[in-house]
């Protein structure tokens, strides 16, 4: 019974210690430029051309 009481807190352990940064508030998050990801979302197909042109004009602007 031990062992498995040592084994769920080992799980819980590991869980709560590896990958902080997929919690909320975990580990830094990367400010992307937003030329770039608007660029990113225009190549991927995300937005149209039109799109990307006035989004751009307003990120310069």
């Amino acid at each position: 019974m031990m062992i498995i009481w040592l084994l769920l807190i080992g799980v819980v352990l590991y869980v709560l210690l590896s990958k902080p940064a997929n919690r909320a508030g975990g580990g830094t998050k990367t400010v992307e430029d937003p030329v770039e990801l608007l660029k990113k979302r225009f190549v991927n197909g995300e937005i149209t051309e039109e799109e990307y042109k006035k989004m751009l004009k307003l990120v310069n602007d």
